[in-house]
This record gives structure tokens, C-alpha cells and sequence, in this order.
């Protein structure tokens, strides 16, 4: 009995980067537009794109030790807090709360979000998905203990919670998620538990569930589900703009492939057609059928006739469930996973880079600000 597919590597790192490319796009960030992000992240990456993108770029942070490792990327440093902004009203056009808010005390949710809508006229609030599979659970689980015990927070909310959040402050709200269409290869499995182990410095933690993690990452039938990545943006009635999301990106031929295809025997070029009198008539799939045709009357198909393949969507892409008046999304996608409450999958863990990894625990904290 055949399994669930399953990416290559290549594959999963090419997919990771078009999940990046559609959340990007549906943040919307325009050229010469005051863009505010609640922190630089882990690697800062998301605050050099938008430098990239000719935006005007401020992150809001308060650890001396961060600003100094970000210090060369050109973005304008406000010391403060996301629950007390040091910025005017409509100071910017877009605040990005990216990965942010699960590693913040829920407590102060509220007050972040209402900071974040009264300094931009948009807001945007991207989040990784809860886990569902019974490894993301545990790894979620021992994660969050580890950031306990730091002094940190690390719970992940479902999309209704911070759909419910965001509208408490900004009247339209945009929504998409963005899956991965099939499983990871198993060294995402082996490389995302040893990099959970070896960097484990939580003395309470039982040593049985450590042990189990390990017996899991060493099975052949383990899976470990990416995250869904969910991405919310707020803004006035009516201020929504429409993102314009990437097509997917083409795999690269591989040397092999390319030398298969030069030792291939030539195919032999299509017969000429017949001469016709006329030229033909284009016509949509299918046959014709007798004007005078009775009522049901369907010709038999004819020979060689096969119907065409059903259209299968690209995966990548939830259609907004509400939006503005004249709101066009694009096309929906195929659900590679179920969303949380189906009865064939809760919902998938969180992921910050290519490929995805889980991030290791800051001994630096990460509280509000």
C-alpha cells in the first residue's frame, strides 16, 4: 500500500521558497511606502527584503544586542515597546507583525495589535499554524516548556484568533493560508528533532519524552507536517489592495536529466496535414452535435477520444472567506492538508526559513517589544 507523497529534497526546498514568495506578496509592500515590523526576526531577512523593495523601513525593538547584530541593514531603529508605539497616528502605511505574537505573552495581544492599527493604516499579522500530527504536538509541547523556562512564550493560536483579534481594530480584514501540497523527506523529520535535542536546556524536561523523539526521528513511517502559514492584513474599509501573487517556480534540469535528453533518439516530426478547401471552424473540446439533434441526443465520442485530465489548482493559496466590495482573489488552491477541526487532520507546525526549521530557544528573551 503506497504512502503519502512525498517531496524530494529539492522539491521541498523549492516549495518552501514559493510559500515564502506568496506570503511576501500578500503583505503587499510597495515602493517608498513606511513600512513599521515588530522586531527583525531571527535572521532579519523579512526587514531586508522590504529594504530591497524600496521601502522605508523601522523596526521597533528594545534589546540592545539585537540592534547591534542588525545594525548594518539600513532600517531606522524606534526603542520602545509594540504595547506603547513611540510613533504618531498613521505614522506608517504598513505595521508586519511577522512570527511575532506567539513568542509574546497573550495578555498583551490586544494592546499590541490596537498600538500596531493606530500607528498604520494596514496591518499585517503573519503566524505560524498549531501543530497537528502527534510529533509536531510533542516537539510543540517540549518547545514551549523550553521557553518557559527561559522566561519566554511560544503558544500557537488557531486562524480564528487572530482573525478575531485583528478585527477588533481594523474594520476589512484580508485572509489567506498557505500549505505545503505533500509530506517533507525525512531528513526535515531527523534534521528539525536533532536540532530540538541539541539545543534542549530544559533540566526538567523527561528524559522519556526526550527518548521517545528520538525513537520517532529513527522510524521510516515518522511525519512531521511543515506549518500552515497563515497571513492576515487589516486596513479601513475599503484600503485593502489586491496582491499580486508569484507563479510557481519551474524546477532547474539536472545535469542527468539534461544528458538523457541529448542521448534521447530524435522524435520524428507531426505528419503534414491533409489539404483542405477551407479553413477549419475552431471549436472548444468535444464534438458537434446535429442542429436538429432530439432532445438528450448525444453522439458517441470517436475513436482514439480520451476526455481531458480534471484542472488541479496549485497549491498554495485559501480564497478569502469575506473582503471588501469588488475584492477578487486569485483562484483557490487544492488543500494539501486538512485545516484543524476535519476529520482527516488538525493543522500543520511552525517554520521560519528554507526549509523550514524550528527555532532554536533565545536565551535573550523575547517579551513584549
Amino acid at each position: 500500500m503506497n504512502g503519502p507523497a512525498r517531496y524530494s529534497a529539492g522539491e521541498f526546498e523549492r516549495e518552501s521558497r514559493y510559500i515564502d514568495n506568496l506570503i511576501w506578496d500578500a503583505l503587499v509592500v510597495e515602493s517608498g511606502s513606511k513600512v513599521l515590523f515588530c522586531g527583525f526576526g531571527e535572521d532579519g531577512r523579512w526587514v531586508k527584503r522590504a529594504l530591497e523593495a524600496g521601502a522605508d523601513v523601522s523596526v521597533i525593538e528594545h534589546r540592545d544586542e539585537v540592534i547591534r547584530r542588525f545594525e548594518q541593514t539600513g532600517a531606522r531603529v524606534l526603542r520602545g515597546s509594540t504595547s506603547v508605539i513611540p510613533a504618531a497616528t498613521n505614522a506608517f502605511d504598513l505595521a508586519i507583525s511577522f512570527h511575532y505574537l506567539h513568542e509574546t505573552d497573550p495578555f498583551f495581544h490586544g494592546q499590541i495589535v490596537s498600538e500596531l492599527a493606530r500607528v498604520a493604516q494596514r496591518v499585517a499579522i503573519v503566524e505560524p499554524g498549531p501543530p497537528a500530527d502527534r510529533i509536531g504536538k510533542k516537539i510543540a509541547r517540549l518547545y514551549s516548556l523550553a521557553k518557559r523556562e527561559l522566561g519566554q512564550f511560544e503558544y500557537y493560536q488557531p486562524l480564528e484568533y487572530w482573525r478575531k483579534l485583528l478585527k477588533s481594530a481594523k474594520a476589512d480584514i484580508a485572509q489567506h493560508v498557505f500549505a505545503f501540497a505533500k509530506i517533507p523527506p525525512l531528513d526535515y523529520l531527523r534534521d528539525t528533532i536533532d536540532l530540538l535535542l541539541a539545543t534542549m536546556k530544559v533540566e526538567d524536561a523527561p528524559q522519556s519524552d526526550l527518548d521517545e523523539l528520538r525513537e520517532m526521528a529513527r522510524r521510516s513511517d515518522s511525519l512531521l507536517l511543515p506549518p500552515a502559514r497563515f497571513v492576515l492584513v487589516g486596513a479601513a474599509v475599503g484600503e485593502l489592495p489586491q496582491p499580486i501573487f508569484t507563479p510557481r517556480e519551474e524546477p532547474t534540469p539536472t545535469p542527468e536529466i539534461a544528458r538523457a535528453a541529448q542521448s534521447a533518439e530524435p522524435v520524428p516530426p507531426p505528419p503534414a496535414p491533409m489539404p483542405q478547401t477551407a479553413p477549419p471552424v475552431p471549436e472548444p473540446i468535444g464534438f458537434n452535435v446535429p442542429e436538429a439533434a432530439p432532445p438528450g441526443f448525444a453522439p458517441p465520442p470517436p475513436p482514439g477520444f480520451a476526455a481531458p485530465p480534471a484542472f488541479a489548482p496549485t497549491p498554495g493559496f485559501e480564497p478569502l472567506p469575506e473582503g471588501p466590495p469588488g475584492f477578487a482573489p486569485p483562484p483557490p488552491s487544492a488543500a494539501p492538508f486538512a485545516m484543524p477541526g476535519t476529520p482527516e487532520m488538525p493543522a500543520p507546525p511552525p517554520s521560519f526559513g528554507l526549509p523550514w526549521q524550528w527555532e532554536p530557544p533565545d536565551a535573550g528573551g523575547q517579551k513584549p517589544g
